[in-house]
Parts: C-alpha cells; structure tokens; sequence
C-alpha cells in the first residue's frame, strides 16, 4: 500500500515539534469548542493534546520534527495515489 502506516504516536508527536505554542490543541475538538472549559483538561481527547497542562506528550516531541510518518493533517489535505 502506498500509504504509510498510521500509528498512535505519529498522530500526536510530530505535532508538538511543528506547533508547540500553539494557543488551542489541534487535535482537541472538545478544547476547540469549549477553550475555557475545564471539561477538556480532563477528557481523553485532551490527553493526547500536547497543549493540554496534563499531557503526557511533552512540547517537545521525542519523534524528530521532520517525521518519517506525516501528522494527522497530511493525511486530511493531501490525497495519495
């Protein structure tokens, strides 16, 4: 398959490196909706953010910045052969 194998950290390290100040989690749609809310600081969605004050994911990513494996928003803009 041309498509690259989508684990579980490829989906959340390479985002760190690439936007580690940024301001709501990109892969949180809880945070995106409610910011401010204190919901998404204990959701499991939240968890996985890199942004979230209780991530296990460090702002910077032990996965390099330029990944072998594409983050999530590559696999939603571009379209593989």
């Amino acid at each position: 398959s041309p498509i690259p194998p989508i684990s579980p950290i490829s989906l959340i390290s390479p985002i760190s490196p690439i936007s580690p100040i940024s301001p709501i989690p990109l892969i949180s749609p809880i945070s995106l909706i409610s910011p401010i809310s204190p919901i998404p600081l204990i959701s499991p969605i939240s968890l996985i953010s890199p942004i979230s004050p209780i991530s296990p994911t460090p702002p910077i990513s032990p996965i390099p910045p330029i990944s072998p494996i594409p983050p999530i928003s590559t696999y939603l803009s571009t379209s593989y052969p």
